[in-house]
């Protein structure tokens, strides 16, 4: 199709590709996402591609594609997380950019003759470009995440992380495009590879979540949570007291019941310096009253700056850790101070470790609890009910990249326990107004080598490296006169 013959048509023909493709991604990356569109998404934008100059083609891609993310996370980012203008766009225009370079990229090799590059060349630089982005603002965008309902690919986080979900979901659209431009004879071989890699591909998710290790010791974990709204800290010190108070009667309610630990959410409130020790000894007791371990969240204020600390108490009434979060959300903890020590707790089910929300969008932080064949992950957070569900489930990500079981306590959020497939073993929702919710959740404590934690995200480095020696081809073979996509398919029919 000659799309310069008629401007209309021209018009018409790139609205409907910005189209499809915005609206692909609305859906499949979005707060509230469906697993399966994201894997068609690009398609519209990659057909269209070889058939616009090189600059028309990044302009479609960048607007499809900063469209389809400016309606998911504009509120979500600037309004309710609070992120200043300039973060929300970076946020929201470089992944952009990086999507429109891969389609540049691809529509380049196709464009020299090259079907198999181009197919590979997409999901490489989007690989890439993910990784890269993510070493300063974290994983939560990565393509990989559209896929936590989808078990069977989910698993292979537990070889190549979340950058091998990534690379499988963007090679199918790139591979269904480029071979709507292959002559027929290496249509046949390229649909026959990409079948092939996607039944391993999928063998392997099923295998995987079919032979789950049995016969683990587990332990039974009690989460409880309130909120008097959303934002909201006890103003004072006299409703600090009661609503630790009610969180106590819980905390026995639950012991009664027999659970193991109770894990309390994130931030409960603001404890100065000066009531810190009262608060442990507050808490000390319950445990040892109780006689089950208790997980707090609080935000420590010190002379020295604000800590966001989670304490664990022990069933003796012993301050067994005090675990500071890593990874801080910027504007709403800019006066804090990050952390940098793990904290693994040797039990009697298994070793058990901790971290604080934000943490659990890091990998690397989460594989260093894998190394140290941790078998359940505790963590209090505090989410913004709108993405509950969104980063609510971004944890299950790190248990199957690092084999362990992970139980979230979600402020203003879900109370989550989930295994190392990423399955939900038990979920409630803490949206109540102020009324306490609980949950009760038997977990293993088992830990489960996975490539991931053994070697990172090598997998990544592999796709940096092969961006680096396609990008060199390219350019090796710049001054090559490219024929019209048509001419090679006559050329192949005649032969």
């Amino acid at each position: 199709m000659d799309l310069n013959a008629n401007s209309l048509r021209r018009a018409i023909v790139i609205l409907c590709a910005v189209g499809l493709t915005a609206g692909a991604y609305f859906v499949s990356s979005g707060l509230h996402r469906l697993w399966w569109p994201v894997w068609l998404a690009p398609l519209p934008v990659l057909l269209l591609a070889p058939r616009l100059r090189a600059w028309h083609a990044f302009a479609v891609a960048v607007v499809a594609r900063a469209l389809a993310s400016a309606l998911s996370f504009w509120h979500y980012l600037h309004d309710v997380v609070q992120f200043p203008v300039w973060l929300v766009l970076v946020t929201i225009l470089v992944p952009a950019a990086s999507f429109a370079l891969a389609v540049v990229f691809y529509r380049g090799l196709l464009r020299k003759g090259n079907p198999w590059l181009a197919m590979l060349a997409f999901p490489v630089t989007i690989v890439a470009a993910e990784y890269l982005f993510s070493l300063s603002q974290g994983t939560f965008f990565n393509t990989g995440y559209t896929q936590l309902e989808n078990l069977p690919i989910l698993q292979v986080a537990a070889v190549a992380g979340l950058w091998g979900i990534s690379f499988s979901v963007n090679l199918l659209p790139a591979g269904l495009a480029a071979l709507v431009s292959t002559p027929a004879k290496p249509r046949l071989r390229m649909a026959a590879a990409l079948a092939a890699y996607y039944a391993c591909v999928l063998s392997y998710g099923v295998i995987r979540l079919y032979s789950t290790p049995q016969g683990s010791n587990s332990v039974l974990v009690g989460l409880v949570e309130t909120h008097a709204g959303q934002d909201i800290f006890p103003p004072d010190a006299s409703s600090t007291i009661a609503m630790y108070q009610g969180y106590a009667a819980q905390i026995k309610s639950l012991a009664a019941k027999g659970a193991q630990f109770v894990v309390l959410p994130e931030m409960t409130a603001l404890i100065p310096d000066a009531v810190s020790a009262k608060v442990d000894e507050f808490f000390q007791k319950t445990a040892r009253e109780a006689h089950v371990q208790v997980l707090l969240g609080v935000i420590h204020i010190t002379d020295h700056g604000g800590y966001n600390e989670a304490r664990l108490y022990s069933a003796t009434g012993e301050i067994e850790t005090v675990y500071r979060k890593h990874h801080l959300v910027p504007t709403w903890e800019a006066r804090s101070t990050p952390g940098t020590d793990i904290s693994v707790l040797p039990q009697p089910a298994g070793k058990i470790g901790i971290e604080i929300c934000r943490d659990m969008d890091y990998p690397k932080l989460a594989r260093r609890y894998g190394k140290q064949q941790v078998g359940l992950v505790l963590v209090p957070a505090w989410d913004q009910d709108i993405d509950a569900a969104w980063h609510g489930h971004l944890s299950l990500m790190r248990a199957v990249e690092d084999g362990f079981t992970m139980v979230r306590n979600g402020k203003v959020g879900l109370l989550t326990a989930s295994d190392d497939r990423g399955r939900i073993l038990a979920e409630e929702s803490t949206h109540t107004n102020g009324a306490f919710v609980t949950m009760l959740a038997t977990v293993p404590v088992r830990h489960d080598f996975t490539l991931y934690q053994e070697w990172g995200d090598w997998f990544a480095w592999v796709d940096l490296v092969a961006l680096a020696a396609l990008l060199a081809f390219l350019l090796a073979n710049w001054k090559v006169q490219p024929r019209r996509l048509d001419e090679r398919s006559t050329v192949h029919a005649q032969a």
